[in-house]
C-alpha cells in the first residue's frame, strides 16, 4: 500500500515540476462589432459558409493546413477555412494547478 502512495505522490511531484506548455491559438483581429468571420467549406468567397466566428472570437485552433491567405481552423466544434488577414496569433499560457 505505502508503494502506491510513494509513487501517487512522486508523479504529482514530476507533474507540477513540470512548466506548462504554451498552446498557440488565433484571435479574430478587424472584424467590425457588428459583423462575424466566416467559416467556409473551401478556401474561396465563394464558397457555403459553414460557421461563424463573432468580432471578438478567441481560443480558434488551427490545424496547420494553408491555401493561400486562407487556413483551416476549428472553433466550437466547426471546422472550415477562414481567411487569414482577420485572424491574429494568441499565445495561452496554462496556469497552476488550483487545489
Amino acid at each position: 500500500m505505502f508503494k502506491y502512495i510513494a509513487a501517487g505522490a512522486l508523479s504529482l511531484f514530476l507533474f507540477a515540476s513540470v512548466p506548462a506548455l504554451a498552446q498557440t491559438t488565433l484571435r479574430v483581429m478587424g472584424v467590425r462589432k457588428n459583423d462575424v468571420l466566416n467559416i467556409r467549406e473551401f478556401p474561396t468567397n465563394q464558397s457555403r459558409i459553414v460557421g461563424v466566428i463573432p468580432p471578438d472570437g478567441t481560443g480558434i485552433a488551427k490545424t496547420g493546413e494553408r491555401e493561400g491567405n486562407w487556413v483551416f481552423v476549428q472553433y466550437n466544434g466547426v471546422e472550415g477555412w477562414a481567411y487569414t488577414a482577420f485572424l491574429s496569433r494568441e499565445v495561452r499560457r496554462g496556469g497552476p494547478m488550483s487545489e
